[in-house]
Protein backbone atom coordinates (compact mmCIF):
# COMPACT_ATOMS: atom_id res chain seq x y z
CA UNK A 1 0.00 0.00 0.00
CA UNK A 2 1.38 3.36 -1.00
CA UNK A 3 -0.05 4.94 2.15
CA UNK A 4 1.74 2.45 4.41
CA UNK A 5 4.99 2.94 2.52
CA UNK A 6 4.89 6.71 2.75
CA UNK A 7 3.96 6.54 6.42
CA UNK A 8 6.80 4.10 7.06
CA UNK A 9 9.27 6.41 5.35
CA UNK A 10 8.03 9.28 7.48
CA UNK A 11 8.56 7.23 10.62
CA UNK A 12 12.05 6.27 9.45
CA UNK A 13 12.68 9.99 9.12
CA UNK A 14 13.03 10.21 12.91
CA UNK A 15 16.70 10.17 12.08
CA UNK A 16 16.64 13.50 10.31
CA UNK A 17 13.92 15.71 11.77
CA UNK A 18 14.30 19.40 12.46
CA UNK A 19 15.27 20.83 15.83
CA UNK A 20 12.84 20.96 18.77
CA UNK A 21 12.75 20.47 22.54
CA UNK A 22 13.48 16.89 23.63
CA UNK A 23 14.04 15.87 27.25
CA UNK A 24 16.78 13.39 28.02
CA UNK A 25 15.51 9.93 29.05
CA UNK A 26 15.53 9.36 32.81
CA UNK A 27 17.66 6.21 32.94
CA UNK A 28 19.55 4.87 35.94
CA UNK A 29 23.03 4.04 34.68
CA UNK A 30 23.34 0.66 36.39
CA UNK A 31 19.78 -0.46 35.66
CA UNK A 32 18.90 -2.85 32.88
CA UNK A 33 15.26 -1.85 33.27
CA UNK A 34 13.19 0.35 35.57
CA UNK A 35 9.50 1.17 35.99
CA UNK A 36 8.88 4.34 37.98
CA UNK A 37 6.12 6.69 39.11
CA UNK A 38 7.87 9.74 40.64
CA UNK A 39 4.59 11.26 41.88
CA UNK A 40 2.25 8.45 42.99
CA UNK A 41 -0.60 10.64 44.26
CA UNK A 42 -0.54 12.97 41.28
CA UNK A 43 -0.43 10.05 38.87
CA UNK A 44 -3.39 8.29 40.48
CA UNK A 45 -5.39 11.54 40.57
CA UNK A 46 -4.75 12.04 36.84
CA UNK A 47 -5.56 8.39 36.09
CA UNK A 48 -8.80 8.93 38.02
CA UNK A 49 -9.72 11.81 35.70
CA UNK A 50 -9.17 9.52 32.71
CA UNK A 51 -11.03 6.60 34.33
CA UNK A 52 -14.00 8.82 35.14
CA UNK A 53 -14.40 9.49 31.42
CA UNK A 54 -15.09 5.79 30.88
CA UNK A 55 -16.81 5.10 34.22
CA UNK A 56 -18.29 8.09 36.10
CA UNK A 57 -18.14 6.22 39.42
CA UNK A 58 -14.36 5.91 39.17
CA UNK A 59 -11.99 8.68 40.30
CA UNK A 60 -8.64 9.20 42.00
CA UNK A 61 -10.02 8.83 45.53
CA UNK A 62 -11.70 5.56 44.61
CA UNK A 63 -8.51 4.20 43.04
CA UNK A 64 -6.47 5.14 46.12
CA UNK A 65 -9.00 3.47 48.38
CA UNK A 66 -8.91 0.28 46.32
CA UNK A 67 -5.09 0.19 46.28
CA UNK A 68 -4.90 1.14 49.94
CA UNK A 69 -7.06 -1.82 50.92
CA UNK A 70 -4.58 -4.15 49.22
CA UNK A 71 -1.58 -2.50 50.88
CA UNK A 72 -3.00 -2.01 54.36
CA UNK A 73 -2.84 1.78 54.05
CA UNK A 74 -6.28 3.28 53.42
CA UNK A 75 -6.20 6.02 50.78
CA UNK A 76 -2.41 5.60 50.61
CA UNK A 77 -2.05 8.10 53.45
CA UNK A 78 1.40 6.75 54.23
CA UNK A 79 2.82 7.86 50.91
CA UNK A 80 3.93 11.52 51.07
CA UNK A 81 2.37 13.98 48.64
CA UNK A 82 5.61 13.92 46.63
CA UNK A 83 6.32 10.21 47.23
CA UNK A 84 7.30 7.92 44.39
CA UNK A 85 7.59 4.26 43.44
CA UNK A 86 10.25 2.51 41.39
CA UNK A 87 10.84 -1.12 40.43
CA UNK A 88 14.42 -1.69 39.28
CA UNK A 89 16.14 -4.64 37.60
CA UNK A 90 19.92 -4.35 37.57
CA UNK A 91 19.98 -7.80 35.99
CA UNK A 92 17.65 -10.84 36.01
CA UNK A 93 18.75 -11.78 39.54
CA UNK A 94 18.81 -8.33 41.14
CA UNK A 95 15.27 -6.94 41.13
CA UNK A 96 13.91 -4.72 43.90
CA UNK A 97 11.27 -2.06 44.54
CA UNK A 98 11.48 1.28 46.32
CA UNK A 99 8.38 3.03 47.69
CA UNK A 100 8.71 6.34 49.52
CA UNK A 101 6.64 6.06 52.72
CA UNK A 102 6.34 8.02 55.97
CA UNK A 103 7.91 6.32 58.97
CA UNK A 104 4.57 6.32 60.82
CA UNK A 105 2.99 4.13 58.15
CA UNK A 106 6.04 2.04 57.28
CA UNK A 107 4.98 -0.94 59.45
CA UNK A 108 1.87 -1.50 57.30
CA UNK A 109 4.01 -1.89 54.18
CA UNK A 110 6.61 -4.05 55.93
CA UNK A 111 3.84 -6.33 57.20
CA UNK A 112 2.33 -6.55 53.74
CA UNK A 113 5.69 -7.59 52.30
CA UNK A 114 6.17 -10.19 55.04
CA UNK A 115 2.71 -11.63 54.37
CA UNK A 116 3.68 -12.10 50.73
CA UNK A 117 6.97 -13.76 51.79
CA UNK A 118 9.09 -10.90 50.48
CA UNK A 119 12.14 -9.34 52.09
CA UNK A 120 11.70 -5.70 53.12
CA UNK A 121 13.32 -2.96 55.16
CA UNK A 122 12.49 0.67 55.95
CA UNK A 123 15.43 2.98 55.23
CA UNK A 124 15.84 6.70 54.64
CA UNK A 125 12.14 7.42 54.11
CA UNK A 126 11.44 4.46 51.87
CA UNK A 127 10.49 0.81 52.00
CA UNK A 128 12.82 -1.38 49.97
CA UNK A 129 11.30 -4.71 48.90
CA UNK A 130 12.93 -7.70 47.17
CA UNK A 131 12.45 -11.40 46.66
CA UNK A 132 15.54 -12.52 48.56
CA UNK A 133 18.30 -11.26 50.83
CA UNK A 134 20.76 -10.73 47.98
CA UNK A 135 18.42 -8.54 45.99
CA UNK A 136 17.39 -6.67 49.16
CA UNK A 137 21.05 -5.92 49.91
CA UNK A 138 21.45 -4.58 46.39
CA UNK A 139 18.30 -2.48 46.75
CA UNK A 140 19.57 -0.94 49.97
CA UNK A 141 22.90 -0.05 48.37
CA UNK A 142 21.18 1.54 45.36
CA UNK A 143 18.44 3.38 47.30
CA UNK A 144 20.19 6.73 47.07
CA UNK A 145 20.71 6.41 43.31
CA UNK A 146 17.07 5.41 42.77
CA UNK A 147 15.75 8.39 44.70
CA UNK A 148 18.17 10.82 43.05
CA UNK A 149 17.84 9.57 39.47
CA UNK A 150 14.44 7.90 39.06
CA UNK A 151 12.27 9.57 41.71
CA UNK A 152 13.57 13.14 41.56
CA UNK A 153 10.65 15.54 41.43
CA UNK A 154 7.08 14.27 41.56
CA UNK A 155 5.99 14.09 37.93
CA UNK A 156 2.62 12.28 37.61
CA UNK A 157 3.87 9.86 34.96
CA UNK A 158 4.58 6.16 34.55
CA UNK A 159 8.08 5.73 33.15
CA UNK A 160 9.61 2.62 31.60
CA UNK A 161 13.34 3.20 31.12
CA UNK A 162 16.02 0.93 29.75
CA UNK A 163 19.34 0.66 27.97
CA UNK A 164 18.37 -1.37 24.88
CA UNK A 165 21.83 -2.01 23.45
CA UNK A 166 23.17 -3.06 26.85
CA UNK A 167 20.16 -5.31 27.55
CA UNK A 168 20.57 -7.08 24.21
CA UNK A 169 24.31 -7.53 24.69
CA UNK A 170 23.87 -8.95 28.19
CA UNK A 171 21.30 -11.42 26.86
CA UNK A 172 22.84 -12.02 23.45
CA UNK A 173 22.64 -15.80 23.60
CA UNK A 174 18.95 -15.76 24.54
CA UNK A 175 18.13 -13.10 21.92
CA UNK A 176 19.92 -14.99 19.14
CA UNK A 177 18.23 -18.21 20.19
CA UNK A 178 14.81 -16.59 20.08
CA UNK A 179 15.42 -15.13 16.63
CA UNK A 180 16.46 -18.55 15.34
CA UNK A 181 13.46 -20.33 16.85
CA UNK A 182 10.93 -17.59 16.13
CA UNK A 183 10.00 -18.62 12.53
CA UNK A 184 9.25 -22.19 13.59
CA UNK A 185 7.28 -21.09 16.66
CA UNK A 186 5.22 -18.60 14.65
CA UNK A 187 4.63 -21.14 11.93
CA UNK A 188 3.33 -23.75 14.37
CA UNK A 189 1.01 -21.22 15.98
CA UNK A 190 -0.32 -19.80 12.73
CA UNK A 191 -1.00 -23.22 11.21
CA UNK A 192 -3.68 -23.62 13.89
CA UNK A 193 -5.59 -20.59 12.60
CA UNK A 194 -8.74 -21.15 10.48
CA UNK A 195 -8.00 -21.12 6.76
CA UNK A 196 -4.25 -21.24 7.23
CA UNK A 197 -2.11 -22.99 4.64
CA UNK A 198 1.58 -23.75 4.42
CA UNK A 199 2.08 -20.95 1.86
CA UNK A 200 0.15 -18.35 3.88
CA UNK A 201 1.96 -19.32 7.08
CA UNK A 202 5.40 -19.07 5.48
CA UNK A 203 4.49 -15.73 3.91
CA UNK A 204 3.31 -14.03 7.09
CA UNK A 205 6.09 -15.61 9.14
CA UNK A 206 8.71 -14.09 6.82
CA UNK A 207 7.12 -10.67 7.03
CA UNK A 208 7.04 -10.78 10.83
CA UNK A 209 10.60 -12.07 10.94
CA UNK A 210 11.74 -9.14 8.82
CA UNK A 211 9.96 -6.65 11.08
CA UNK A 212 11.52 -8.18 14.20
CA UNK A 213 14.98 -8.05 12.64
CA UNK A 214 14.57 -4.36 11.88
CA UNK A 215 13.32 -3.69 15.43
CA UNK A 216 16.26 -5.64 16.86
CA UNK A 217 18.73 -3.70 14.72
CA UNK A 218 17.29 -0.35 15.85
CA UNK A 219 17.32 -1.45 19.50
CA UNK A 220 20.97 -2.51 19.23
CA UNK A 221 21.76 1.04 18.14
CA UNK A 222 20.03 2.74 21.11
CA UNK A 223 21.99 3.43 24.28
CA UNK A 224 19.08 4.85 26.33
CA UNK A 225 15.31 4.81 25.89
CA UNK A 226 12.32 5.87 27.94
CA UNK A 227 8.60 5.32 27.37
CA UNK A 228 6.25 7.56 29.35
CA UNK A 229 2.52 7.28 30.00
CA UNK A 230 1.17 10.60 31.25
CA UNK A 231 -2.53 11.10 32.00
CA UNK A 232 -3.25 14.81 31.55
CA UNK A 233 -6.61 16.44 32.30
CA UNK A 234 -8.59 13.40 31.25
CA UNK A 235 -6.47 12.62 28.20
CA UNK A 236 -3.61 10.14 27.82
CA UNK A 237 -0.20 11.02 26.42
CA UNK A 238 2.16 8.23 25.40
CA UNK A 239 5.69 9.23 24.42
CA UNK A 240 9.05 7.64 23.72
CA UNK A 241 12.51 9.19 23.72
CA UNK A 242 15.65 7.40 22.62
CA UNK A 243 19.34 8.21 22.38
CA UNK A 244 21.32 6.51 19.60
CA UNK A 245 24.51 4.74 20.58
CA UNK A 246 27.61 6.69 19.55
CA UNK A 247 29.26 5.44 16.38
CA UNK A 248 26.18 3.65 15.00
CA UNK A 249 24.44 4.27 11.69
CA UNK A 250 21.39 5.48 13.61
CA UNK A 251 23.49 8.07 15.47
CA UNK A 252 24.93 9.29 12.18
CA UNK A 253 21.45 9.69 10.71
CA UNK A 254 19.99 11.42 13.78
CA UNK A 255 22.87 13.90 13.88
CA UNK A 256 22.83 14.59 10.13
CA UNK A 257 22.72 18.32 9.31
CA UNK A 258 19.49 19.95 8.18
CA UNK A 259 19.58 20.54 4.43
CA UNK A 260 15.93 21.40 3.68
CA UNK A 261 13.74 23.59 5.87
CA UNK A 262 10.00 23.14 6.37
CA UNK A 263 7.65 25.04 4.06
CA UNK A 264 4.89 26.30 6.40
CA UNK A 265 2.56 27.01 3.46
CA UNK A 266 2.38 23.32 2.54
CA UNK A 267 0.38 21.21 4.99
CA UNK A 268 -2.25 18.47 5.03
CA UNK A 269 -5.03 20.90 5.87
CA UNK A 270 -4.93 21.78 2.16
CA UNK A 271 -5.79 18.21 1.19
CA UNK A 272 -9.32 18.12 2.57
CA UNK A 273 -11.11 16.22 5.30
CA UNK A 274 -9.16 12.97 5.56
CA UNK A 275 -9.52 10.45 8.37
CA UNK A 276 -5.72 10.39 8.71
CA UNK A 277 -3.72 13.51 7.88
CA UNK A 278 0.01 13.96 8.26
CA UNK A 279 2.62 16.68 7.74
CA UNK A 280 6.27 15.62 7.42
CA UNK A 281 9.70 17.07 6.75
CA UNK A 282 12.53 15.38 4.84
CA UNK A 283 15.31 17.68 5.92
CA UNK A 284 18.17 15.44 4.76
CA UNK A 285 17.07 12.84 2.18
CA UNK A 286 20.63 11.70 1.54
CA UNK A 287 21.20 10.76 5.18
CA UNK A 288 17.77 9.10 5.33
CA UNK A 289 18.36 7.01 2.20
CA UNK A 290 21.80 5.94 3.40
CA UNK A 291 20.36 4.70 6.68
CA UNK A 292 17.34 2.91 5.22
CA UNK A 293 19.46 1.28 2.51
CA UNK A 294 21.95 -0.07 5.05
CA UNK A 295 19.14 -1.48 7.20
CA UNK A 296 17.48 -3.09 4.18
CA UNK A 297 20.72 -4.80 3.14
CA UNK A 298 21.29 -6.00 6.69
CA UNK A 299 17.78 -7.48 6.89
CA UNK A 300 17.97 -9.21 3.50
CA UNK A 301 21.26 -10.83 4.49
CA UNK A 302 20.02 -11.82 7.95
CA UNK A 303 16.96 -13.51 6.42
CA UNK A 304 19.15 -15.26 3.84
CA UNK A 305 16.94 -14.19 0.94
CA UNK A 306 19.32 -15.65 -1.62
CA UNK A 307 17.14 -14.68 -4.59
CA UNK A 308 17.19 -11.01 -3.63
CA UNK A 309 19.95 -8.66 -4.83
CA UNK A 310 20.47 -6.65 -1.64
CA UNK A 311 22.75 -4.09 -3.30
CA UNK A 312 20.16 -3.46 -6.03
CA UNK A 313 17.43 -2.99 -3.41
CA UNK A 314 19.64 -0.44 -1.64
CA UNK A 315 20.21 1.42 -4.91
CA UNK A 316 16.47 1.61 -5.55
CA UNK A 317 15.80 2.98 -2.06
CA UNK A 318 18.53 5.58 -2.50
CA UNK A 319 17.21 6.67 -5.89
CA UNK A 320 13.62 7.04 -4.65
CA UNK A 321 14.18 8.64 -1.26
CA UNK A 322 16.58 11.23 -2.66
CA UNK A 323 14.00 12.70 -5.05
CA UNK A 324 12.18 14.13 -2.02
CA UNK A 325 13.14 17.40 -0.37
CA UNK A 326 11.75 19.44 2.45
CA UNK A 327 8.03 19.34 3.17
CA UNK A 328 5.41 16.73 2.37
CA UNK A 329 1.83 16.15 3.46
CA UNK A 330 -0.65 13.31 3.11
CA UNK A 331 -4.33 12.58 3.69
CA UNK A 332 -6.09 9.23 3.81
CA UNK A 333 -9.87 8.98 3.45
CA UNK A 334 -12.14 5.97 3.97
CA UNK A 335 -15.28 5.20 2.02
CA UNK A 336 -17.50 2.46 0.67
CA UNK A 337 -14.88 1.42 -1.88
CA UNK A 338 -12.01 1.23 0.60
CA UNK A 339 -9.58 4.04 1.23
CA UNK A 340 -8.09 6.75 -0.94
CA UNK A 341 -4.79 8.57 -0.58
CA UNK A 342 -3.47 11.92 -1.75
CA UNK A 343 -0.23 13.66 -0.99
CA UNK A 344 2.05 16.46 -2.04
CA UNK A 345 5.83 16.31 -1.71
CA UNK A 346 8.53 18.85 -2.50
CA UNK A 347 11.17 17.54 -4.91
CA UNK A 348 14.89 18.00 -5.35
CA UNK A 349 14.53 18.09 -9.14
CA UNK A 350 11.47 17.69 -11.38
CA UNK A 351 13.34 16.16 -14.33
CA UNK A 352 15.19 13.73 -12.10
CA UNK A 353 11.90 12.64 -10.53
CA UNK A 354 10.34 11.99 -13.93
CA UNK A 355 13.39 9.96 -14.96
CA UNK A 356 13.05 7.83 -11.82
CA UNK A 357 9.39 7.23 -12.59
CA UNK A 358 10.14 6.33 -16.21
CA UNK A 359 12.64 3.73 -15.10
CA UNK A 360 10.37 2.26 -12.44
CA UNK A 361 9.12 -0.72 -14.43
CA UNK A 362 12.68 -2.01 -14.91
CA UNK A 363 14.39 -0.64 -11.79
CA UNK A 364 11.89 -2.08 -9.35
CA UNK A 365 12.56 -5.71 -10.31
CA UNK A 366 14.94 -6.43 -7.38
CA UNK A 367 12.56 -4.70 -4.96
CA UNK A 368 9.60 -6.71 -6.25
CA UNK A 369 11.70 -9.87 -5.97
CA UNK A 370 12.17 -9.07 -2.29
CA UNK A 371 8.39 -8.83 -1.81
CA UNK A 372 7.98 -12.14 -3.61
CA UNK A 373 10.59 -13.75 -1.35
CA UNK A 374 8.64 -12.47 1.64
CA UNK A 375 5.55 -14.26 0.33
CA UNK A 376 3.54 -11.25 -0.91
CA UNK A 377 4.14 -10.78 -4.66
CA UNK A 378 3.68 -7.20 -5.78
CA UNK A 379 3.46 -5.67 -9.23
CA UNK A 380 3.54 -1.97 -10.10
CA UNK A 381 3.57 0.12 -13.24
CA UNK A 382 3.99 3.74 -14.36
CA UNK A 383 2.37 5.20 -17.47
CA UNK A 384 3.50 8.60 -18.69
CA UNK A 385 1.21 11.30 -20.11
CA UNK A 386 -2.04 9.32 -19.95
CA UNK A 387 -4.02 12.57 -20.23
CA UNK A 388 -3.78 16.36 -19.97
CA UNK A 389 -5.75 18.68 -17.71
CA UNK A 390 -5.41 22.44 -17.23
CA UNK A 391 -2.09 22.37 -19.06
CA UNK A 392 -0.73 19.61 -16.83
CA UNK A 393 0.64 16.30 -18.02
CA UNK A 394 -1.09 13.65 -15.91
CA UNK A 395 0.68 10.34 -15.38
CA UNK A 396 -0.64 7.12 -13.88
CA UNK A 397 0.83 4.89 -11.17
CA UNK A 398 -0.67 1.58 -10.09
CA UNK A 399 0.16 -1.43 -7.98
CA UNK A 400 -1.38 -4.78 -7.15
CA UNK A 401 -0.66 -7.34 -4.42
CA UNK A 402 -1.07 -11.06 -5.00
CA UNK A 403 -3.02 -12.17 -1.92
CA UNK A 404 -3.43 -15.80 -2.95
CA UNK A 405 -1.04 -16.99 -0.22
CA UNK A 406 -2.89 -15.08 2.49
CA UNK A 407 -5.34 -16.88 4.82
CA UNK A 408 -8.89 -16.70 3.47
CA UNK A 409 -10.29 -14.53 6.26
CA UNK A 410 -7.50 -11.95 5.96
CA UNK A 411 -7.63 -12.02 2.16
CA UNK A 412 -11.35 -11.25 2.15
CA UNK A 413 -10.80 -8.32 4.55
CA UNK A 414 -7.98 -6.90 2.42
CA UNK A 415 -10.10 -7.15 -0.71
CA UNK A 416 -13.06 -5.52 1.07
CA UNK A 417 -10.79 -2.61 2.01
CA UNK A 418 -9.75 -2.27 -1.62
CA UNK A 419 -6.02 -2.27 -0.91
CA UNK A 420 -4.94 -5.18 -3.09
CA UNK A 421 -5.18 -3.14 -6.31
CA UNK A 422 -5.04 0.64 -6.62
CA UNK A 423 -4.36 3.24 -9.30
CA UNK A 424 -3.45 6.91 -8.88
CA UNK A 425 -2.85 10.03 -10.92
CA UNK A 426 0.51 11.82 -10.68
CA UNK A 427 1.49 15.34 -11.67
CA UNK A 428 4.85 17.08 -11.37
CA UNK A 429 4.86 20.88 -11.31
CA UNK A 430 6.22 23.85 -9.35
CA UNK A 431 8.90 21.65 -7.76
CA UNK A 432 6.35 19.29 -6.24
CA UNK A 433 4.94 15.81 -6.82
CA UNK A 434 1.13 15.58 -6.57
CA UNK A 435 -0.49 12.20 -6.04
CA UNK A 436 -4.21 11.49 -5.79
CA UNK A 437 -7.00 9.13 -6.74
CA UNK A 438 -7.72 8.96 -10.46
CA UNK A 439 -9.41 12.12 -11.65
CA UNK A 440 -8.56 14.19 -8.59
CA UNK A 441 -4.97 15.31 -8.97
CA UNK A 442 -5.71 18.48 -10.96
CA UNK A 443 -7.96 19.77 -8.17
CA UNK A 444 -5.15 19.17 -5.71
CA UNK A 445 -2.67 21.06 -7.89
CA UNK A 446 -5.07 23.96 -8.36
CA UNK A 447 -5.71 24.29 -4.62
CA UNK A 448 -1.99 24.40 -3.75
CA UNK A 449 -1.08 26.71 -6.65
CA UNK A 450 -3.83 29.14 -5.71
CA UNK A 451 -2.33 29.50 -2.26
CA UNK A 452 -5.50 28.12 -0.74
CA UNK A 453 -5.82 28.75 2.97
CA UNK A 454 -7.06 26.03 5.27
CA UNK A 455 -6.85 25.28 8.99
CA UNK A 456 -3.87 23.20 9.96
CA UNK A 457 -4.37 19.83 11.62
CA UNK A 458 -5.07 19.61 15.36
CA UNK A 459 -1.63 18.16 16.16
CA UNK A 460 -0.09 21.51 15.23
CA UNK A 461 -1.83 23.13 18.20
CA UNK A 462 -1.35 20.21 20.59
CA UNK A 463 2.43 20.04 20.07
CA UNK A 464 5.10 22.75 19.73
CA UNK A 465 6.68 23.84 16.46
CA UNK A 466 9.80 22.22 15.03
CA UNK A 467 8.60 18.63 14.63
CA UNK A 468 9.57 16.33 11.78
CA UNK A 469 6.00 15.03 11.55
CA UNK A 470 2.52 15.87 12.83
CA UNK A 471 -0.46 13.55 12.55
CA UNK A 472 -4.23 13.62 13.15
CA UNK A 473 -6.27 10.41 13.27
CA UNK A 474 -10.05 10.90 13.20
CA UNK A 475 -11.29 7.78 15.01
CA UNK A 476 -14.94 8.55 14.20
CA UNK A 477 -14.30 8.21 10.47
CA UNK A 478 -11.93 5.31 10.94
CA UNK A 479 -14.23 3.29 13.21
CA UNK A 480 -17.14 3.79 10.80
CA UNK A 481 -14.95 2.33 8.06
CA UNK A 482 -13.88 -0.62 10.24
CA UNK A 483 -17.53 -1.29 11.10
CA UNK A 484 -18.35 -1.64 7.41
CA UNK A 485 -15.65 -4.30 7.04
CA UNK A 486 -17.16 -6.49 9.79
CA UNK A 487 -19.14 -9.51 8.56
CA UNK A 488 -22.92 -9.10 8.26
CA UNK A 489 -23.87 -11.22 11.23
CA UNK A 490 -26.68 -10.75 13.80
CA UNK A 491 -24.13 -11.14 16.59
CA UNK A 492 -22.16 -8.13 15.35
CA UNK A 493 -25.08 -5.93 14.26
CA UNK A 494 -25.18 -3.93 17.50
CA UNK A 495 -21.41 -3.48 17.56
CA UNK A 496 -21.36 -2.32 13.94
CA UNK A 497 -24.04 0.25 14.69
CA UNK A 498 -22.15 1.53 17.75
CA UNK A 499 -18.83 1.72 15.93
CA UNK A 500 -20.44 3.59 13.03
CA UNK A 501 -22.06 6.33 15.10
CA UNK A 502 -20.67 6.49 18.63
CA UNK A 503 -17.28 8.03 17.82
CA UNK A 504 -18.47 10.67 15.37
CA UNK A 505 -17.35 14.17 16.32
CA UNK A 506 -14.67 13.12 18.83
CA UNK A 507 -11.38 15.00 18.84
CA UNK A 508 -8.67 13.30 16.77
CA UNK A 509 -5.83 11.26 18.17
CA UNK A 510 -2.76 13.43 17.59
CA UNK A 511 0.92 12.63 17.27
CA UNK A 512 4.22 14.38 16.55
CA UNK A 513 7.95 13.70 16.49
CA UNK A 514 10.97 15.82 17.41
CA UNK A 515 14.74 15.60 17.64
CA UNK A 516 17.36 17.67 19.42
CA UNK A 517 20.91 17.22 20.72
CA UNK A 518 21.19 13.75 19.21
CA UNK A 519 17.94 12.53 20.78
CA UNK A 520 14.62 11.63 19.16
CA UNK A 521 11.13 11.82 20.67
CA UNK A 522 7.67 10.91 19.41
CA UNK A 523 4.38 11.40 21.23
CA UNK A 524 0.76 10.27 20.91
CA UNK A 525 -2.22 11.98 22.60
CA UNK A 526 -5.56 10.19 23.09
CA UNK A 527 -8.22 12.82 23.87
CA UNK A 528 -10.57 12.50 26.81
CA UNK A 529 -13.79 12.53 24.77
CA UNK A 530 -12.56 9.54 22.75
CA UNK A 531 -11.77 7.68 25.98
CA UNK A 532 -15.28 8.49 27.21
CA UNK A 533 -16.81 7.04 24.04
CA UNK A 534 -14.70 3.88 24.42
CA UNK A 535 -16.02 3.55 27.96
CA UNK A 536 -19.60 3.95 26.73
CA UNK A 537 -19.07 1.26 24.11
CA UNK A 538 -17.65 -1.16 26.69
CA UNK A 539 -20.56 -0.51 29.04
CA UNK A 540 -23.10 -1.06 26.24
CA UNK A 541 -21.35 -4.30 25.27
CA UNK A 542 -21.52 -5.48 28.89
CA UNK A 543 -25.22 -4.62 29.11
CA UNK A 544 -25.88 -6.43 25.85
CA UNK A 545 -24.03 -9.47 27.18
CA UNK A 546 -26.13 -9.46 30.36
CA UNK A 547 -29.29 -9.39 28.27
CA UNK A 548 -28.33 -12.56 26.43
CA UNK A 549 -30.14 -15.73 27.67
CA UNK A 550 -27.96 -17.70 30.07
CA UNK A 551 -27.84 -21.50 30.44
CA UNK A 552 -30.72 -22.58 32.67
CA UNK A 553 -32.58 -19.31 32.24
CA UNK A 554 -36.09 -19.15 30.69
CA UNK A 555 -35.79 -18.95 26.92
CA UNK A 556 -32.41 -20.67 26.77
CA UNK A 557 -32.45 -23.59 24.37
CA UNK A 558 -29.34 -25.78 24.53
CA UNK A 559 -28.07 -27.36 21.35
CA UNK A 560 -28.98 -31.04 21.20
CA UNK A 561 -26.55 -33.26 19.26
CA UNK A 562 -28.13 -34.62 16.12
CA UNK A 563 -30.67 -31.83 15.70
Amino acid sequence: MKWSKMTAVAVWAVAIGVQAQVEKPVVMEEAMLSVSIPGVHGFIDEVGLVASKASPMMNGAMLKSMLGMQLGDMSLAGIPSDGGLSIVALDPTNIFAVLEVSEAQSSAYLNMAKAKKLQAVYLDGAVVVAGDDGALKTGKSKLGAVKAELLAGNAPVLSLAMQPADVIERNREAVDGFMQMMPAMLGMSMMQQPGASLDSTQSITKLLQGELLVLLSLSEQCSDAEVRLAPENGSLVLSETFVPKAGTALAKAVNAPVVHQENPALHSGLLGEGAVRMDMVFSNPEALSEFISAEAVKTVKAMDLVDVDAAAVADIITKWVQIYAGTGCEAVSFGEDGFSVCYVMELTDENRTLEVLRGMNADMTPFLKMYESLGMPLSMAFKENVREADGLNIHEFGFEYDLSAMPEEQRVQMEAMGVQKMAFDLAITDGMLFYAEKGGVEKLVAAVKAGKTAPKIKARSVYPEGGFYYLDWDMGKYMAFVAESLPADPSTAMMKQQMSTLFKGTAPVTSAGFRKDGMVNWSLTIPGDLIAKCGQMIMMAQMQSLQQPQPGAPGFAPVVPGE
